[in-house]
């Protein structure tokens, strides 16, 4: 499982660049403060970043609404799925909360139901 700070140490450690991703999805949600901690860690990068990957030889699947990365056993690394605005949090570029919204209603599974429902209980004590 993997708590903020987990994430913070493992995203630092990957071959991106701070603009060219962000996490997404229930990553986002750790580092929102949202959720405790998550079983993975999803981000979105550029094409660019994505094709630097892909040429150093990362394995490429095909995801439901992206192509990924598989850049370890728990870290996916998919390409140019989030569209939306990204935060600085702890140094970690993290896709914003509405945006999470928009990727967990694509995926629709109950988890995300779920997640979402969380996300806008958050939103409306702002």
């Amino acid at each position: 499982m993997f708590l903020k700070e987990t994430i913070k140490e493992s995203v630092s450690a990957l071959p991106l660049k701070a603009g060219d991703y962000c996490v997404i999805t229930g990553t986002a949600l750790v580092m929102h403060g949202i959720k405790e901690e998550t079983k993975d860690i999803d981000i979105s990068c550029t094409k660019e970043a994505f094709q630097a990957l892909a040429a150093q030889g990362y394995p490429i699947k095909k995801g439901e609404f992206a192509r990924k990365v598989i850049y370890s056993e728990d870290v996916e690394i998919f390409e140019d799925w989030h569209s939306g605005d990204s935060t600085l949090i702890e140094g970690v570029p993290v896709a914003s909360l509405e945006s999470v919204i928009v990727m967990k209603k694509q995926l629709g599974r109950e988890k995300d139901l779920s997640d979402i429902a969380k996300i806008e209980a958050h939103l409306a004590q702002r």
